[in-house]
């Protein structure tokens, strides 16, 4: 029987999500250690990157049709930042998010279906992002959701709108080479992802020695 894409996209993406979720910075991240100042710094990579990758999706008539609004996270981001005193639109991207603003803009001009990989791995962090949500929510003493609404923004509904997605994965008919394309954007935004964490790593260590 032949796979369909998203059981493709989970089997080659396998080894880059378990190096992602392995890194030192997600664990801290996972665990609520993160000092807030950094955890916000986070939020700010992620908004940049969402606000891109989302402006692209919505672009191009083949993913416009896949994604639901209702996926959308740039506006967790944005309620998220603000609860943190933080303007998103001053975000300033680092070197390893500017990287990935520059794959998802190449993607969206070179084959746009391969922006709905990057969307698989950032939707299905969701799956685990409600363990972050309450880690968090515990260490930096939030209320309600408040700053972490981004890691747990659908609750109890979050299966239903991957289902959904899914779905609408499995029904695109799209050549072996595009699959291949799809694929290859989603293993690299787990690469992305991870970077980014490198590069927050030495605040987290300067923080700490303060």
């Amino acid at each position: 029987m032949t796979a369909t894409l998203m059981e493709t996209l989970k089997k080659s993406t396998a080894p880059m999500h378990d190096s992602a979720e392995g890194s030192q910075f997600q664990s801290l991240l996972t665990r609520g250690k993160l000092p807030k100042e950094i955890y916000g710094d986070y939020l700010a990579q992620l908004y940049l990157v969402h606000k891109v990758l989302e402006t692209e999706l919505r672009r191009h008539s083949a993913t416009a049709a896949i994604v639901s609004p209702a996926e959308f996270q740039e506006e967790f981001l944005k309620q998220d930042l603000a609860s943190m005193q933080r303007d998103p639109e001053k975000s300033q991207a680092l070197s390893s998010t500017q990287g990935l603003l520059d794959d998802i803009r190449a993607c969206s001009a070179e084959c746009p279906e391969a922006l709905l990989g990057m969307h698989y791995v950032l939707l299905g962090s969701k799956h685990g992002g409600k363990f972050i949500a309450r880690n968090v929510q515990s260490t930096y003493a939030l209320a309600d959701g408040t700053g972490s609404l981004y890691f747990d923004p659908y609750g109890a509904s979050f299966m239903p709108i991957w289902k959904q997605f899914k779905e609408q994965m499995n029904k695109l008919e799209i050549p072996e080479s595009t699959v291949e394309a799809v694929c290859q954007a989603a293993g690299q935004i787990f690469k992305r992802i991870t970077e980014i964490g490198l590069e927050l790593m030495p605040r987290v260590v300067l923080s700490s020695q303060s």
